[in-house]
């Protein structure tokens, strides 16, 4: 299958220009997420397209250039992952989701946890990153600095999670959502981590 990762730029502060930077790398195709695309285009960020239901941007300028997405049950966030899914995106990255209201920033939770797909999506903060790990994958590795602070959160109920490579491990525990994984450390090697239900890394 040909890997492709797709860029969705939310419609939240405006990242950083070395957040941009160490995202936007060659070969990634930048969708906006409603109002995000017209973020993206004033800091000189070409957008392939705008998604969603168009009622924070003006339509006419994106004639040609805009997926209406009708559907009121779920997010613009939400809808605009199920596009890319279609679209057979394998990877999606995520802008500009700083900022807004606490609703907003609980919803964008709430779709990791709701898109079914093992699609992989990652969320770039200004000072963290955000790795959705789903339960079809293998043991998801990533390394983590010696004393490095990380989170883990059960999006979904776990029954068996195992964690190594960190401070506080776990060995086929179950988890749900909670406080239990905030701030583990690392120990300067490759975390690794498999479970069977949705869970976000934080590091």
């Amino acid at each position: 299958m040909r890997y492709m990762t797709a860029i969705l730029w939310c419609n939240g502060e405006i990242p950083s220009d070395d957040l941009i930077k160490r995202v936007l790398t060659e070969g990634k195709e930048v969708f906006g997420v409603d109002g995000g695309a017209e973020i993206a285009i004033s800091v000189g960020i070409k957008v392939q397209k705008v998604l969603g239901d168009f009622d924070s941007i003006n339509i006419d300028k994106w004639r040609g250039e805009s997926e209406y997405l009708p559907d009121q049950n779920i997010s613009d966030f939400g809808k605009s992952i199920k596009y890319l899914i279609k679209k057979e995106y394998t990877e999606i990255e995520v802008l500009g989701i700083e900022g807004g209201s606490p609703e907003h920033f609980l919803g964008v939770w709430a779709v990791l946890a709701e898109i079914e797909d093992s699609v992989k999506i990652i969320l770039h903060h200004e000072k963290r990153t955000t790795y959705r790990i789903h339960p079809d994958y293998d043991d998801t590795e990533i390394f983590v600095e010696d004393g490095k602070e990380f989170s883990i959160f059960a999006l979904t109920p776990c029954n068996n999670i195992t964690l190594t490579g960190a401070k506080w491990n776990m060995d086929n525990e179950k988890l749900s959502l909670s406080s239990r994984g905030l701030h583990n450390q690392g120990t300067g090697k490759s975390i690794s981590i498999k479970a069977d239900g949705i869970v976000v890394l934080i590091i």
